[in-house]
């Protein structure tokens, strides 16, 4: 069996041919993955600012932990310096 000869002006076409197939399928490819992105639900804000909390709160639970003191929740407000530990101000006396 005889091999094919392509001329210059086939293999040109053929290769434009596989590069627009190429480019019309990454362009799919991308389409339905934002539809698949938007599909999913989205987290609000106050979502996104309870879980960072709660992460926070996990960290500082351990943290207490590893130093053999228990946790307590920081009631706001002033803290010393060196212990951390609240302080009170002209008004709270």
């Amino acid at each position: 069996m005889a091999a094919q000869l392509y001329t210059a002006e086939q293999v040109l076409a053929i290769a434009a041919d596989a590069y627009a197939r190429g480019r019309y399928d990454r362009d799919l490819n991308e389409l339905h993955g934002t539809w698949t992105q938007m599909a999913e639900p989205v987290a609000t804000r106050e979502e996104r600012v309870d879980a960072r909390l709660a992460e926070m709160e996990q960290h500082a639970r351990a943290q207490a932990q590893r130093e053999g003191r228990p946790y307590r929740i920081h009631p706001g407000g002033p803290v010393d310096w060196e212990t951390g530990a609240p302080t009170t101000t002209e008004v709270d006396r």
